[in-house]
C-alpha cells in the first residue's frame, strides 16, 4: 500500500515534466503570435506573409470610352489575418452599378462563406459569387452586369475564380493562364448553353452579350447566362514570380507573352509595372477601360 510519503515522492517526481510541458505550450503560443508578423520559409517556399507587394492601374481610355465601368479591389491581410490577401477585377456593361456594388459588398460576403465552410475555401468561393450575384439582383437593374476575376491567397495556396473574360495568368519559369474566358465563341460554353435552352446569335448570347457567365444580366439567366465561377488553386513554390490580373482591355491588344515581357523588362520598376502593362494596351489600340493588378509571388 502506498504511503504518504511515498505519495509526495512521486508527485515531486513529475512535477519537474509538468513545468516543463507548461513551458513549452507557452513557448508555441509565443511562436505561433510571431509567425504572423514574419515570413517563415519550409522548402524555400513562402508560408506566411504580412502581405504581398503588388501595383494597380485604372484608365477609362477617354478617347475611346464616354465612361468608366472598371473598378478594382486589393486587400491584403484580409479579415485581419496576415496570412490572407484578397485581389479583385470586376468589369462592369451596361453601366458602372453591379461592379461597383461588388467592389463594396463582396469581401462581406466572402468573409462570411469562409467562416461557414472552414474546411472547403472552393465552395466558400463558389457560395461568395452566387451570394454576390442575388446582392446585385436587389438594385433590379435589368441588362447590367459584370465579370469577376478573383484571386484569394491563403497561406501557400492561391486561388483564382472568375467568370467572363477578365483574364489572369501565372508568369515565371512557365507562364500560364489561369482563367478560362466565358465567352460565346467557347465551345463548350456553346454546348451549355443550348442545353440550358439559351442560343448564341452572331457569337452573341441571345444575340446581345459577347460573355457568357458574369454578375448581374438578370434578363439572360434563363437562357444561360451563369454565375457559376471556374476555380482554379495553385500552390505558390519558387516556378511563379508575379500574378498578373487585368480586364478585357489589357488582353484585346496584348497576349501572354506581351505581358510576361513587359513584366521582366521592368522588374527593377514593380511600382509602375501594372501602369506601363496597362499604358502598351492603350498604345496597342485598345478600345475599352483598362485595370490591371499585378502581384509580386516571390522576390527571389
Amino acid at each position: 500500500m502506498e504511503t504518504k510519503q511515498s505519495k509526495r515522492n512521486n508527485s515531486e517526481k513529475k512535477l519537474p515534466r509538468i513545468i516543463n510541458k507548461y513551458s513549452e505550450i507557452i513557448s508555441n503560443i509565443k511562436r505561433k503570435k510571431n509567425k504572423t508578423k514574419t515570413i517563415i520559409e519550409k522548402n524555400n517556399i513562402p508560408y506566411m506573409s504580412s502581405g504581398y507587394n503588388h501595383c494597380e492601374y485604372l484608365d477609362q481610355n477617354p478617347d475611346f470610352c464616354d465612361y468608366m465601368e472598371d473598378y478594382i479591389l486589393t486587400m491584403n491581410n484580409f479579415n485581419k489575418e496576415s496570412f490572407r490577401h484578397l485581389f479583385c477585377v470586376f468589369d462592369g456593361h451596361g453601366g458602372e452599378d453591379s461592379a461597383k456594388l461588388c467592389v463594396k459588398k463582396y469581401p462581406e460576403i466572402f468573409k462570411q462563406c469562409l467562416f461557414e465552410n472552414p474546411f472547403d475555401y472552393e465552395l466558400a468561393i463558389k457560395n461568395s459569387f452566387h451570394l454576390m450575384d442575388k446582392e446585385i439582383e436587389k438594385m433590379n437593374l435589368n441588362e447590367v452586369g459584370n465579370t469577376g476575376t478573383i484571386v484569394f491567397i491563403n497561406n501557400r495556396l492561391l486561388y483564382c475564380s472568375n467568370v467572363g473574360d477578365s483574364s489572369c495568368c501565372l508568369i515565371g519559369k512557365n507562364n500560364e493562364f489561369i482563367t478560362i474566358d466565358h465567352k460565346c465563341t467557347n465551345k463548350k460554353e456553346q454546348k451549355r448553353i443550348e442545353k440550358e435552352g439559351g442560343e448564341i446569335i452572331d457569337d452573341r448570347l441571345d444575340g446581345i452579350l459577347a460573355i457568357s457567365r458574369g454578375f448581374g444580366d438578370f434578363d439572360l439567366k434563363n437562357k444561360g447566362f451563369s454565375c457559376e465561377p471556374h476555380i482554379t488553386k495553385k500552390l505558390i513554390d519558387n516556378s511563379f514570380k508575379y500574378c498578373v490580373l487585368a480586364s478585357d482591355g489589357v488582353w484585346d491588344s496584348l497576349n501572354l507573352d506581351d505581358v510576361s515581357k513587359i513584366v521582366f523588362e521592368n522588374e527593377n520598376n514593380f511600382k509602375n509595372m501594372a501602369k506601363i502593362i496597362g499604358e502598351t494596351a492603350k498604345r496597342r489600340a485598345s478600345e475599352d477601360n483598362i485595370s490591371c493588378i499585378v502581384i509580386e509571388l516571390n522576390q527571389n
